[in-house]
């Protein structure tokens, strides 16, 4: 295939592209609002589809490639390969009720906590994992002269369960001032992506339900008030 033929190729498959939005997370349907490539220099074809997600109207960008015949000389030879990245990453990027319910210095150090472990930074992601929970900590009242697990056994609002996680989370224990104290050595991918999962219980559980809660509770009594006029 050539240039035109794959540009035309991928304008009729995206069309009516459905996929999840890294924004919203929805499945839904993604319109194609433009279609540029670039030639890599072995001669492999990159598309930068742009799509609009219609249940949230934002945007993101999707790159697929096409590989050229190595032994073609004369003309090209393109074969349609695979999509290879998309921007913003769905897991670099926190879901719409996390950033909506959730205090801006929380979900800003658990986007960065994101990022580092979707690029292998391990020991950075669980830096920033573990000053997200402390943010919030200091957000629901704890004193902030305990060490992180005493805040967490502090907070009466927290559920045991919550509580005992922690505490099974060894990064969550003393955190020192020198690197051989600071338990950053002892981190692996299982358990960065194991302080991930604890943070995303902790935000869904402190912020997202009540905040849904709430949500609905206002819904119920506008009815209510709408039903008695």
């Amino acid at each position: 295939m050539t240039t035109a033929e794959v540009n035309r190729a991928i304008e009729d498959q995206c069309k009516d592209f459905i996929g999840v939005c890294p924004h919203c997370g929805a499945k839904a349907h993604l319109e194609m609002i433009h279609n540029d490539f670039h030639l890599a220099r072995n001669g492999d074809q990159y598309n930068y589809i742009t799509f609009r997600c219609k249940p949230c109207k934002k945007l993101s960008v999707r790159v697929f490639r096409s590989k050229e015949n190595p032994y073609s000389s004369d003309r090209q030879l393109l074969t349609p390969d695979e999509w290879v990245a998309e921007f913003p990453a769905a897991d670099t990027t926190p879901s719409d009720s996390f950033s909506e319910s959730s205090p801006e210095d929380v979900i800003a150090d658990y986007t960065e906590g994101l990022i580092c472990l979707a690029n292998g930074a391990d020991k950075a992601a669980v830096s920033m994992f573990r000053r997200a929970i402390q943010n919030a900590m200091l957000n629901l009242g704890a004193d902030a002269k305990k060490d992180l697990i005493d805040q967490i056994k502090g907070v009466g609002s927290l559920t045991q369960d919550i509580k005992n996680w922690a505490q099974n989370i060894r990064i969550f224990g003393n955190w020192g001032a020198h690197p051989q104290d600071d338990n950053l050595k002892t981190i692996d991918h299982n358990l960065a992506i194991e302080v991930k999962d604890f943070v995303d219980q902790f935000i869904n559980y402190v912020y997202v339900m009540p905040g849904k809660v709430a949500a609905a509770r206002d819904r119920h009594a506008k009815k209510a008030e709408q039903a008695e006029e």
